[in-house]
């Protein structure tokens, strides 16, 4: 029997869309799915403590993934798995298993992958917590609000300064819904799993209860450290009561945000902004030429267009890999 093995060290949202894209590539191409589930600092709490769903997903150690086939979402590109040729396709990946753009047959299987996540069911104790905090929305219209920070300071500055964008956002859709209540949910000072530091605080709740006052509701996450199982079960219910908002602003380059709208209509806006540090970084970057420079050589080496933060880090590494290559002891 042929088979695909998929597995995704990141985040919650990015092991949703690795999940329910591998089980539809797995379907169309006939192959036995598994998907493995490493518990890692950025997402510490099993399959089983998340949803109810008896699905062949395997909670494992991190170390269980350490040395199988992994493609990073910047810099590898990933392969067809609709026609790949191995008898057992191994593949690890950030987001997306389907690659529309780049094999248009994928495409088919987007409505496979909506009525996937739309049979996952979040545990009892989770759906409770759901049922139990949209029966106290504060009004009968809701606007949801995400606003990442954490380690997307460190991965997409470029895009988590974006609370001026996000509170214009709300003001346009409080033009159309002028009695609506506000849902916000954010990170502000959460962890970064990689280092395990607090990041900086913003106050972004402060931000929007000064604004919009009693019309804010704001859940206060148990733990915002993702190494915990409690923060995680914390993230799948505010994934859960944003998806029940009428309208929502969320981080452009989240995949949380992303996952909020997946197969809805809803009116949403993604917010982008940069944070001041990456904002000076890139305002000397475009001056110098150097802005222009690392977009060509994304598109050369790379074959697409990165965000300048990735780029960086591409030559980061590479620099790292061509100085490992020469002896220094002498």
């Amino acid at each position: 029997m042929r088979s695909l093995i998929v597995f995704c060290p990141l985040g919650l949202s990015n092991r949703l869309q690795v999940l329910i894209s591998g089980l539809a590539l797995a379907e169309a191409s006939g192959r036995e799915f598994k998907m493995l589930w490493p518990l890692t600092p950025a997402c510490a709490a099993p399959f089983a403590d998340l949803f109810a769903n008896d699905w062949p997903v395997q909670t494992v150690d991190a170390t269980a993934v350490v040395d199988l086939p992994y493609v990073s979402g910047w810099f590898d590109r990933l392969p067809d798995l609709l026609v790949a040729p191995e008898n057992e396709l191994i593949i690890g990946h950030p987001t997306w298993l389907l690659r529309i753009e780049q094999y248009p047959e994928h495409a088919k299987l987007m409505d496979r992958c909506r009525t996937l996540f739309a049979d996952l069911q979040p545990s009892v104790s989770i759906q409770n917590q759901i049922e139990i905090l949209k029966r106290h929305f504060i009004r009968p219209t809701m606007i949801g609000i995400h606003l990442r920070r954490g380690d997307l300071l460190r991965e997409r500055p470029d895009m988590a300064g974006n609370t001026a964008q996000a509170i214009a956002a709300v003001d346009d859709f409080l033009v159309q819904a002028p009695d609506a209540g506000l849902l916000l949910c954010t990170d502000d000072g959460a962890p970064d799993p990689r280092s395990g530091r607090p990041t900086p605080r913003e106050g972004v709740r402060k931000k929007f209860i000064d604004r919009y006052g009693k019309r804010v509701m704001t859940p206060i996450p148990r733990s915002m450290d993702r190494a915990s199982s409690i923060a995680v079960q914390d993230a799948l219910f505010e994934l859960y009561v944003l998806r029940a908002c009428d309208f929502f602003v969320g981080t452009a380059g989240s995949s949380f945000s992303q996952m909020v709208v997946f197969d809805q209509e809803k009116p949403h806006l993604f917010a982008a902004g940069a944070t001041p540090v990456y904002g000076w970084l890139e305002k000397v970057a475009r001056y110098t030429g150097l802005y222009a420079l690392l977009i060509k050589l994304g598109q050369r080496r790379l074959g697409q267009s990165l965000p300048f933060p990735a780029l960086l880090r591409y030559v980061k590494l590479t620099s790292i890999r061509w100085l490992t290559r020469f002896p220094f002891n002498l």
